[in-house]
């Protein structure tokens, strides 16, 4: 029995015990239970970095193919207060199913106050701090251990830029900050000013990853914006969009009936949807009820939607994710 328990121990904690939110202060500490296969492993690979090349840094360099925020905001002459949210899981469905892509960012778009300024895609890597490097700092690195530094080539990052032109720069997670350590190397991106879980009027937590839930998190983003007098840069990394995508996190009725035959076989696909379609539908209802007044909103995927259990897993493209723009009168 003590070996049969033993195996059992060491394939759950191989494959399935989560190892998100690892304080390096602390190598035993970890926060939250149970996550994804696919975040399991980056995660392993991040500690595995940490215990056995510890000593290698990040090595940054610059992303060939430029952010989203910076094709989409002038540094030269930027608005007076930005929303830049970087959507988690976003993806843009198989070209075959196109019609579905059009009506996930809808709510949006469908607004008298808001004008949409672009739509599109961009080239991404596979994971959400590789995202947020992406889109921040135009950068792209080796390995995940952005501890180490160095952090010359962050004074490159758009809210180091914003801060000497006088923006107020904020940044929000509904997560811990200790997950891949981002109370450590946000400061040095210019997000000082960052609240992570339990940091919030509302602390309500969802399933598809252990945190706030972005629903709630909207009013303390449109209250931060509302309150900023001045310039103001607000950074937004949502969270329940997150891989397995659960269904508890749906509230109400699915906007994709997931027993259509174009999702056959697509269920997780279909529960992603159903989530990208409720967030820009929260986040526009928070626009009507007077939110985001005179602000630029840009929203980009971090990464394709990781689709584990489906039987077919081509559901998202691989190698790219949507953006929208808009601007709220």
């Amino acid at each position: 029995m003590i070996w049969s328990l033993g195996l059992l121990y060491l394939i759950f904690a191989v494959f399935f015990f989560d190892y998100r939110g690892v304080n390096l202060s602390n190598r035993y500490q970890t926060s939250g239970w149970w996550g994804s296969y696919y975040e399991t492993i980056q995660n392993l690979k991040f500690n595995h970095e940490f215990f056995w090349r510890g000593t290698v840094k990040p090595e940054f360099y610059d992303w060939p193919h430029g952010g989203v925020l910076q094709k989409q905001i002038d540094m030269q002459n930027p608005p007076k207060k930005i929303l830049f949210i970087l959507n988690e899981s976003w993806g843009t469905f198989i070209p075959e199913h196109g019609a579905v892509n059009p009506s996930v960012d809808a709510p949006l778009i469908n607004i008298p106050n808001v004008q949409l300024i672009a739509q599109g895609e961009n080239p991404a890597l596979h994971s959400t701090i590789m995202g947020e490097l992406r889109e921040l700092c135009d950068l792209k690195a080796k390995s995940s251990n952005f501890i180490l530094g160095p952090f010359d080539k962050f004074k490159q990052c758009v809210p180091v830029h914003l801060q000497k032109e006088g923006y107020l720069v904020q940044a929000f997670h509904g997560s811990y900050s200790k997950m891949y350590d981002r109370k450590d190397w946000y400061p040095h991106m210019g997000l000082q000013n960052a609240r992570f879980f339990p940091q919030f009027s509302n602390i309500k937590q969802c399933h598809s990853f252990p945190g706030a839930c972005d629903y709630n998190i909207v009013h303390d983003v449109s209250a931060a914006n509302k309150a900023a007098q001045g310039k103001s840069f607000i950074y937004w990394l949502t969270l329940d969009t997150h891989h397995p995508y659960s269904e508890k996190d749906i509230l109400g009725n699915y906007t994709y009936d997931c027993k259509q035959p174009i999702f056959d076989g697509r269920q997780e696909a279909c529960r992603n949807l159903n989530l990208q379609h409720q967030f820009f539908t929260v986040l526009a209802n928070e626009i009507k009820a007077g939110g985001f007044k005179d602000t630029d909103i840009v929203v980009v995927g971090d990464h394709s939607p990781p689709i584990i259990l489906d039987k077919y897993k081509d559901s998202f493209k691989e190698d790219s994710v949507p953006f929208i723009h808009v601007r709220v009168h």
